[in-house]
């Protein structure tokens, strides 16, 4: 008779029923003496060693029968049983309970049941889906007694490469993944036609950034096994990587043709629409994505970054308040909603959010960037800088918030400092608008007008629908006397953007200064309507404009609504000593 293979069950006490189920199962497995299974439950509770008798147990299994689940990927114990099964090279069998982020994680890297990789939730009937669990445990079995019993040659090599296989995974586990190329090239040595090692492989080259040898693997991986779900997604991820978008989005397609219920890949698509502007495109994708994982934070998140991208600030906020709800420790979530409510001009809800996001991860350096964009709009700029100055600090290469810092240091009357800022923004990414932008401006203030429109007319190049850039140039004419040109930088802006209160209003300058004084004050106006707790300068403007309009035309009235912009100017910001005078 033979002697029973041993198997551990790692899983999660949320999934406490599945496993009775899994043990239920194999009963015959083990009637037959093939395969007898422990799990935590069987261990003496109470016990202050009880992890370490788990992973006695574990160590002494031939098999480890992890059941994949949500809750079981974000288990530490659960993980810490697979890393102890690598370690030790026994054979390892996700089994997938339902749809979750499990091919992000180091199970999508050994051969999972049931078939294909479809949950156990997903089968009709589920017994269904049990049954292909059982019988695949069986093969195994089988396999490994065979290994057992012909001890050839070329046995002992797939056993070797399975080893080193395992090792591996175990080093991608803990991120050293030069370390686990080096195993995964052993192994490809050993058994040169594994597709599984060489899709490994290419994982770990695609974290070290080596895309052209990670999809020269994926390549190998999927002519070896063509109809493997992953290893197109992974492919379509690298490519994306390299700015290969077509062929990205061909390999996800090919990857929903093969399994048209995975939440993973419409995620992926997602990202890449975006990547390319096609913003309904890919929220039609996340949506799916969540329709198929109605828990998928990432999906979630990224969804609401989208509506943020299309100016609907509520969806976006709507979606970072389900991240929240699912996951109240999520950074992520709080930051971006952080950057919605400035969007929305409410800085101090911004402020609340960005600080609970840096509570949550305090490197997080976003956060901070999105902290100095709301002080910032609050007027105070030291703190503005600080935050900047902190999100620099954990991440050197952050041209937007060098950028921003110079835009800061402008307003303070640093504008060699902005300057430098806005350069050093420039070196790192050439193709920032709005650092263009920013120079520019700075460089208006100091009078030099041809750097400042060979600025603006890069950052336009780069970015046409920039209402700041069209707004801002427009000033820059305007300051040289040229207010048809200023004013055709006004109207563009506000065609891009029928709500720009800034640019109606310094489109009423320069019909003052032109001396078209009803278009003047309409315009004024119209900056009033769109922010009237805002635009104190307005009516200020107005003020003198009505007061213009009333000397010539000698209408006492007229006079009168000056005097009535002037005092709302006051009322709005007593310290505007312009209007006293």
């Amino acid at each position: 008779m033979n002697k029973p293979l041993k198997g551990f069950i790692t899983y999660s006490h949320k999934d406490t029923e599945q496993k009775d189920e899994l043990r239920e199962r194999l009963a015959v497995m083990k009637q037959k003496n093939e395969l007898v299974t422990w799990d935590d439950g069987q261990l003496t509770p109470g016990d202050e060693a009880l992890q370490e008798d788990i992973l006695k147990k574990v160590a002494d299994s031939d098999i480890l029968l992890y059941l994949v689940s949500s809750a079981s990927l974000a288990s530490e114990n659960c993980n810490r049983e697979l890393a102890e099964a690598l370690n030790q090279k026994i054979r390892v069998i996700p089994i997938i309970l339902e749809y979750c982020d499990w091919l992000r994680h180091e199970v999508s890297r050994f051969e999972v049941l049931p078939n294909k990789g479809t949950p156990i939730v997903e089968w009709q009937p589920e017994s269904k889906g049990w049954q292909n669990v059982v019988n695949g445990i069986w093969e195994a079995v089988d396999k490994i007694r065979a290994q057992a019993n012909i001890p050839s040659e070329s046995t002992q090599n797939d056993q070797l490469a399975e080893w080193v296989f395992q090792q591996g995974n175990f080093l991608s586990m803990l991120k050293q993944f030069n370390r686990a190329i080096e195993a995964y090239s052993h192994a490809i040595c050993l058994k040169p036609n594994d597709a599984d090692v060489y899709n490994n492989r290419g994982a770990a080259y695609a974290e070290t950034n080596k895309i052209d040898l990670a999809i020269k693997d994926f390549n190998t991986a999927i002519d070896l096994k063509s109809d493997e779900v992953g290893f197109y997604s992974n492919r379509g991820i690298a490519y994306h990587k390299k700015g290969k978008i077509d062929i990205a989005i061909k390999d996800y397609n090919k990857a929903i043709k093969l399994n048209p219920d995975y939440h993973g890949t419409y995620y992926n698509l997602g990202v890449t629409y975006e990547k390319i502007g096609k913003i309904d495109i890919a929220i039609k994708n996340y949506s799916k994505a969540i329709h198929l994982k109605p828990d998928y934070v990432e999906a979630y998140n990224s969804r609401g970054a989208a509506y943020m991208e299309k100016g609907n600030f509520d969806l976006a906020i709507e979606n970072c308040n389900k991240v929240i709800k699912i996951d109240p420790h999520n950074a992520i979530a709080y930051n971006n909603r952080g950057l919605a409510y400035n969007k929305k001009d409410d800085h101090n809800q911004s402020i609340k959010d960005c600080t609970k996001a840096i509570y949550l991860k305090p490197d997080l350096a976003e956060a901070y960037y999105n902290l100095g964009i709301a002080y910032f709009w609050k007027e105070d700029y030291d703190r503005a800088i600080e935050n900047y100055n902190t999100a620099i600090k954990f991440k050197p290469d952050y041209a937007d918030a060098y950028s921003n810092r110079g835009a800061t240091h402008k307003k303070k009357g640093n504008f060699d400092i902005a300057v430098r800022d806005c350069t050093k923004a420039v070196q790192l990414n050439q193709d920032n608008a709005n650092a263009y932008t920013v120079r520019a401006d700075v460089y208006v203030e100091q009078n030099n007008f041809e750097d400042a429109m060979q600025d603006y007319n890069t950052a336009i190049n780069l970015n046409p629908d920039s209402t700041v850039t069209f707004n801002n140039r427009g000033i820059a004419y305007g300051k040289q006397g040229d207010y048809n040109s200023a004013i055709i930088d006004f109207n563009k802006a506000i065609q891009l953007d029928t709500k720009y209160a800034d640019a109606y209003g310094n489109r009423g300058t320069a019909y003052n200064q032109k001396g078209e004084i009803d278009k003047a004050i309409a315009d004024f106006t119209k900056a009033i309507q769109l922010k009237p707790n805002n635009v104190s300068t307005y009516y200020y403007l107005r003020g003198l404009t009505y007061s213009k309009k009333g000397y010539d035309s000698r209408k006492r009235d007229i006079v009168e609504l000056a005097i009535q912009d002037f005092n709302k100017a006051i009322q709005l910001k007593p310290d505007y000593t312009e209007v006293y005078t």
